[in-house]
């Protein structure tokens, strides 16, 4: 899941900064065309995050809530959860 991962946020990384370029050209645009590249930049993030809650067993980003604390027992937490990474982690 983790290269999955990776390549769902290259993807989307790719396909945004590409439209970044886009909006920061300095030309005349035509009227309403920097809105259209706005809601295309959250159709992108939206795909991203579909794509994103499929690959960790999520069907809706609904179901998606912050974990504000870890749990300590008891069952377990549904949505994301942090990862706290040591220096040892590979």
């Amino acid at each position: 899941m983790h290269d999955q991962m990776l390549g769902l946020l290259d993807d989307c990384l790719g396909k945004l900064t590409a439209l970044r370029a886009e909006l920061a050209a300095g030309r005349c645009v035509r009227l309403g065309e920097r809105r259209g590249l706005v809601l295309e930049a959250i159709d992108i993030a939206d795909e991203f995050a579909a794509s994103a809650g499929d690959a960790i067993g999520e069907t809706t980003r609904r179901e998606l809530t912050p974990v504000t604390t870890l749990p300590v027992g008891g069952e377990p937490v549904r949505g994301v959860t942090p990862v706290i990474l040591s220096e040892a982690a590979c």
